[in-house]
């Protein structure tokens, strides 16, 4: 996987936990998953040599 693409799998990880906090609560079952979805993608990502600023790269192309 390419760095790149680390970063935006992490970041659609975060957005989809973000959502499912908002959605369900912080103690669901679904928030708790998408948590730890997020956390396995950040750590991935950071795996391959990403830090904040290839996060915050991949943001900014969002928006």
């Amino acid at each position: 996987m390419s760095k790149k693409h680390a970063a935006a799998r992490a970041v659609d990880a975060g957005t989809v936990a973000a959502q499912a906090v908002n959605d369900y609560g912080l103690n669901s079952s679904q928030a708790l998953g998408a948590l730890q979805a997020a956390d396995d993608a950040m750590q991935d990502a950071q795996a391959q040599g990403c830090t904040k600023s290839d996060f915050d790269a991949e943001q900014a192309r969002r928006h």
